[in-house]
């Protein structure tokens, strides 16, 4: 009874039905791509055979089997469905952080308003609106610097930018594997362009202060 609690589906009947439908779909794959290559192959080759089955620009059937046999796969979506997964789960992971997050962070505020009732004057001349908030400031600024050194505060803003770390990673493979499909590029080529850019443009300057300094 434990393995199957373990073992159970952390995202719910829907995704599910969604994870069986795929299976459902790459069992029956292998049957159609079967009879596919039984019917259509033959017909095919003729045909390749009969148009010299060139591979450079203007053959038609050439460039419809190369696009055929370069484009996605049943695996490739079998894998991208993993990878939504577990963004889903990623997801689902920062949110919880981010709301154990907020209950520690909040918890400075409802001190300060304890605090601040305990010390106002309850009769008499009541002090005006400028010496309120100076004594609402004085308190909030001390709990807030008592609460974010705490350990308690410490570890929940730990986890959170844990959680944001691990759900910015899964985002960066929803988006490399979709760039990859259709043939894009991915923020990491982005990333090393600029750097690139960068350092060839401290070269430029060093070069030209070199110059300067030669003719000078």
């Amino acid at each position: 009874m434990a393995e199957e609690s373990s073992g159970a589906n952390p995202f719910g009947p829907l995704a599910t039905q969604w994870i069986d439908s795929w299976r459902a779909m790459a069992g029956a794959a292998a049957g159609v791509s079967e009879n596919w290559s039984s019917s259509m192959l033959p017909f095919i080759m003729k045909r390749a055979a009969e148009s010299g089955f060139g591979v450079g620009p203007g053959n038609d059937l050439a460039e419809a089997i190369e696009r055929m046999a370069k484009g996605p796969r049943l695996a490739d979506v079998l894998d991208f469905d993993r990878k939504l997964a577990n963004m889903t789960a990623a997801w689902g992971e920062l949110q919880n952080k981010l709301a154990a997050y907020q209950l520690v962070a909040s918890k400075p505020w409802m001190r300060t308003a304890q605090q601040y009732k305990m010390k106002m004057p309850q009769s008499g001349d009541s002090p005006s609106w400028r010496e309120q908030l100076g004594a609402w400031n004085d308190l909030a600024n001390e709990e807030l610097i008592a609460n974010q050194r705490s350990e308690e505060f410490l570890v929940a803003q730990k986890q959170l930018l844990q959680a944001a770390t691990e759900f910015r990673a899964r985002q960066s493979e929803i988006s490399d594997a979709i760039a990859a499909v259709l043939g894009m590029p991915t923020q990491r080529d982005f990333d090393d362009l600029t750097r690139q850019i960068t350092e060839l443009r401290r070269e430029v300057r060093a070069l030209e202060r070199r110059i300067a300094g030669g003719e000078a």
